[in-house]
């Protein structure tokens, strides 16, 4: 767990607003991306979400959580580290947004900027990244891991793009595994 420094800006996924954290526990801005909030707004869990929901609009109209799309190159460069990495089919296009947008408001602001999630793939990438990242309410990844995609039946090696898919030797679902392990 990292201290937080005086005047530090946070990143929250999805899994860390549905904890139903209060945000006048942080002092420090908070940025999140659209597609976070869409998340948290889908249709199936908006009854559930609905307190979470509030107290997002509220944390808006008051200026302490920022809702901003990152930018296309930031974009680019998260998913070419998570080909890299192997975590490139382990995240979704909201994880790929948030981590881009930790990395555009590391560049824009002298600031420390800290990612807060409890997303294992996502904490590897960030590891890679250089980001700073925290989980919320459990223990964070102790070391930074670069995962081979396999099949499991015939031991054929594949690209990190192939992770979920089929493999055309035998059928079998592909799998990943770590391949390289590095202490953070």
């Amino acid at each position: 767990m990292i201290a937080l420094k005086k005047g530090s800006i946070l990143v929250f996924d999805t899994n860390i607003f549905l904890k139903g954290i209060d945000f006048n526990f942080f002092k420090e801005t908070i940025f999140t991306t659209p597609e976070i909030i869409d998340e948290i707004q889908v249709k199936r869990y908006k009854d559930k979400n609905r307190n979470i929901i509030h107290r997002i609009e509220v944390a808006v109209e008051l200026g302490k959580l920022i809702i901003k799309e990152a930018n296309e190159n930031y974009i680019n460069k998260v998913d070419e580290k998570s080909k890299l990495t192997g975590d490139i089919n382990a995240l979704s296009d909201a994880d790929v947004n948030l981590i881009a947008l930790a990395l555009e408001l590391m560049d824009t602001y002298n600031q420390e900027i800290v990612l807060y999630t409890n997303d294992y793939s996502m904490e590897n990438l960030c590891s890679e990244l250089k980001i700073k990242f925290m989980p919320m309410f459990k223990e964070g990844i102790k070391e930074k891991i670069f995962f081979e995609i396999y099949c499991p039946h015939c031991k054929t090696i594949f690209k990190p793009k192939d992770f979920n898919k089929i493999c055309e030797m035998c059928g079998s679902k592909l799998k990943r595994r770590p391949l390289i392990k590095e202490k953070i």
